[in-house]
C-alpha cells in the first residue's frame, strides 16, 4: 500500500529516512529518480541513509512504471520519493493514480520563486506541477508530519 508520495531534492535524508518513514510506518522506500538510479555512488549513499529494517528500491521513471503492477501487490507500507518535479510529472503521466503528492523540499536555483518554506520552483517546475495537477493529483507542501500542510497554488 502506497502511504505517501513526496518530491524532495535530497531524496533519502534525515526527514525522509527517519521522521516521515516512522510517521508512515513505511517498510519500503521507493526512490524514483533518473539521475540517482544511474549513479552507482549515489545509490550506495542512499542505501546507507535508509533506516534499518526498511527496504529501498531506486528506479528510473521508466523502470518504476514497469514495476507498478508488482508494487501494487506488495503487502508493505510504501513511501515513494521523487528527486525532482520532472520525474514526478513523467511518472504520474504514466501512472495517474496518486490523489496527492507532497512537495517537501525543492532547492532554490537561479530563476526560481518561493512557494513555501522550502519549495522553490522555476518555470519548468511550475509547468511540471501544472501537468501533475491537470492529471488530477493535488499538490501540497509539508516539510514534516508535525508542520502545517499547505496546498500549492498558482496565481493565474
Amino acid at each position: 500500500m502506497i502511504k505517501a508520495v513526496r518530491v524532495d531534492h535530497r531524496l533519502v535524508h534525515g526527514q525522509v529516512a527517519f521522521t516521515w518513514t516512522h510517521f508512515l510506518a513505511a517498510t519500503r522506500i521507493i526512490v524514483i529518480d533518473d539521475k540517482a538510479a544511474t549513479d552507482e555512488f549515489q545509490k550506495m549513499a542512499l542505501n546507507m541513509s535508509k533506516p534499518a529494517g526498511c527496504k529501498l528500491n531506486i528506479f528510473t521513471v521508466e523502470k518504476a512504471l514497469s514495476k507498478m503492477a508488482k508494487v501494487e501487490t506488495l503487502n508493505e507500507n510504501i513511501f515513494i520519493v521523487f528527486g525532482c518535479t520532472r520525474d514526478a510529472a513523467r511518472f504520474i503521466e504514466g501512472y495517474p493514480k496518486f490523489k496527492e503528492i507532497n512537495y517537501g523540499g525543492i532547492a532554490k536555483e537561479e530563476g526560481s520563486k518561493s512557494y513555501g518554506e522550502v519549495v522553490y520552483l522555476n518555470d519548468e517546475e511550475v509547468a511540471d506541477s501544472r501537468k501533475i495537477m491537470s492529471l488530477g493529483t493535488k499538490i501540497f507542501m509539508q516539510q514534516l508530519p508535525t508542520t502545517k500542510r499547505e496546498e500549492l497554488r498558482f496565481a493565474d
